[in-house]
């Protein structure tokens, strides 16, 4: 697709990728395991503000993002954010009304990032997976992609070259098939800890997590 065609999403996507290659030494792997018809949830590690915008340029589709909800209290944060195709979550609780938009978006046939942990790491490692991701991928029947983001915690030493720089690592999907078996057999919280554990694989595999 050409970018000056595409919609202002798809612009911001196809530059800021370029952007961060030259900026950040943005590297990424796996793109091929991301369909690009269908609903599909991409499931991430979170360690870094910046994790949306660079993983967003990373996914070779456009998406829709959960941005927790005091960011849109700015007007001018909220209208940017709204033309990036993120929508609110409330993460002082479990916010039902957000989920039932993930939900509703997936069902339509588009992507939806998601970080399961809910908040971010301050340290690298990952956190506990909340029970949302897991009731999203059942209701929604929708596949999950598992995703792993690296250095976008350290931007300082990645634009100056003196650590590594950003990466984004994609591993194979979990079809909705195994997410409902898993379903039957043990429940949503397991089907959530099924993806919090292909994240961990995918960043092991990349050769970037060590827990």
């Amino acid at each position: 697709m050409n970018p000056m065609r595409g919609s202002l999403r798809s612009r911001i996507q196809f530059y800021g990728g370029k952007l961060g290659r030259v900026l950040f030494g943005l590297r990424v792997t796996g793109r091929d395991m991301v369909p690009r018809r269908g609903g599909l949830i991409i499931a991430c590690n979170h360690i870094s503000e910046l994790d949306p915008p660079v993983l967003g340029c990373a996914i070779p589709r456009p998406v829709a993002f959960m941005a927790k909800v005091e960011l849109f209290r700015s007007r001018f944060t909220g209208f940017w954010l709204r033309k990036l195709n993120a929508f609110p979550v409330n993460r002082s609780g479990v916010d039902t009304r957000a989920l039932r938009e993930a939900i509703d978006i997936l069902r339509c046939g588009d992507a939806v990032v998601i970080f399961p942990e809910g908040t971010r790491s301050h340290d690298g490692k990952l956190l506990p997976v909340k029970a949302g991701i897991g009731l999203v991928a059942v209701s929604s029947g929708a596949p999950v992609v598992p995703a792993f983001v690296w250095g976008t915690d350290r931007a300082r030493r990645a634009f100056l070259r003196t650590g590594d720089g950003f990466s984004v690592n994609f591993g194979r999907p979990i079809p909705i098939g195994r997410i409902l078996d898993i379903k039957r057999r043990a429940g949503s919280m397991a089907v959530a800890d099924e993806i919090m554990s292909a994240i961990e694989a995918t960043g092991r595999n990349a050769g970037l997590y060590r827990g």
